[in-house]
């Protein structure tokens, strides 16, 4: 077959060019043996963008409630938003506190939706049904609270960053600035921190800080100034830590399978990484090289998006289909990334699509509904959802 009609045969398709059909066959055909990438039909749909009080209102992470709905954290205009799924219309509730900076957020045993307040030294519960709010004081590193005196104000040094509802019902979230993880029971609404070992400078990590459930009966968190992850057990208390082989990784993101294994984003590295809590064994998926990079620009200028070429993954997960889902993205607006990727846990294999939006820094992934994952997008102010092929 002649070059050209060979190119026109790899790279074209009946009805015109696809997004990043060129890039896909590119990256396969110089990465053999390795995570080749690929792209199919558009199966990314923005919504949005999110009313806001603020120009950028820092989309990041999505929830879903037991009424239908989404809700939305806007962490630079300290708001969060409900998205009616069905309607697709968003309505705003603001913090309490101006200027909260609210952080990840997670549905406890009773369908009220939790967040921390990193410069409030809070956590915020919310009422699904009307959006009404009420703070709880970290009874740790206060150092102001101008509430008595009938003013808004109150902030610290705990800066938690995250919280997830753990296998005990309890309410477990990231105390960066202490070193620690902290603990809510939701009953009784006691707090309890526990001191990560070893655990140095956790204010540098505090606002990457990621606490999801755990293997068995754990929380797993990040420690990405340390290069490692933890589990902590609900019920023993014991932590267990793993270093990560390539050094200074920075794993931002982290999520347990449905299997156990712990499933981890080196964003500084340029891999992803499986964790098996049994034995510690890790298992690295370089995603750099010379097909994964060109492959990433030609997607983005063929597909009509651009972003950061550099596989940089941020928040992961596993998606209802077994596969492992992670944003191509360094976690914050400075990473400027515009790709979703799946990889296939059995063969090693990673697909990417591009956003609609360029450069829109897709922050954080909730996997919950089934045949879809969505995740905020924070220099566009939407919300998007990729459904699965």
């Amino acid at each position: 077959m002649p070059l050209m009609e060979k190119f026109k045969h790899t790279f074209w398709y009946p009805g015109g060019w696809t997004g990043g059909a060129m890039a896909v066959a590119l990256a396969a055909a110089l990465m053999p043996g390795s995570a080749a990438m690929a792209a199919g039909s558009p199966q990314i749909t923005e919504f949005g963008p999110v009313p806001s009080s603020t120009v950028l209102g820092g989309v990041c992470e999505i929830e879903f409630d037991n009424h239908g709905n989404a809700w939305v954290e806007q962490y630079l205009s300290s708001q969060v938003a409900r998205f009616d799924l069905t309607t697709h219309q968003f309505t705003n509730f603001s913090t309490p506190m101006p200027l909260s900076v609210p952080g990840g957020m997670d549905i406890d045993k009773d369908g009220y939706l939790w967040m921390p307040q990193v410069t409030g030294n809070s956590l915020l519960r919310i009422d699904t049904a009307d959006g009404s709010m009420q703070e709880f004081s970290l009874p740790w590193a206060n150092a102001l609270d101008t509430r008595p005196l009938g003013l808004p104000l109150h902030s610290g040094l705990g800066l938690s960053n995250d919280i997830t509802r753990g296998p005990d019902d309890a309410m477990w979230f990231t105390l960066g600035g202490l070193n620690s993880i902290g603990r809510l029971d939701t009953t009784t609404l006691q707090m309890t921190k526990y001191q990560v070992p070893g655990e140095i400078l956790g204010q540098v990590g505090a606002l990457f800080g990621i606490i999801k459930p755990g293997p068995g009966r754990s929380v797993v968190f990040d420690l990405p100034q340390m290069n490692r992850v933890a589990t902590l057990d609900v019920d023993t208390k014991q932590f267990k830590q793993y270093t990560l082989p390539t050094l200074a990784s920075f794993p931002v993101g982290v999520r347990t399978a449905s299997n156990g294994m712990i499933w981890v984003s080196e964003s500084a590295g340029m891999k992803v990484a499986r964790i098996n809590p049994v034995n510690g064994q890790i298992k690295e998926y370089p995603l750099l090289g010379l097909g994964g990079l060109l492959g990433g620009v030609l997607g983005g200028l063929l597909g009509g998006s651009l972003g950061n070429p550099l596989p940089m993954p941020g928040p992961i997960a596993e998606g209802s289909d077994g596969n492992i889902y992670f944003l191509v993205s360094f976690p914050a607006a400075v990473g400027l990334g515009n790709q979703v990727a799946r990889l296939n846990p059995g063969t090693g294999e990673v697909k990417m699509w591009s956003t609609p939006s360029s450069f829109s820094s897709p922050c954080d992934l909730n996997p919950h509904r089934p045949g879809e994952v969505w995740f905020g997008e924070l220099t566009t102010n939407k919300i998007a959802r990729l459904q699965f092929d």
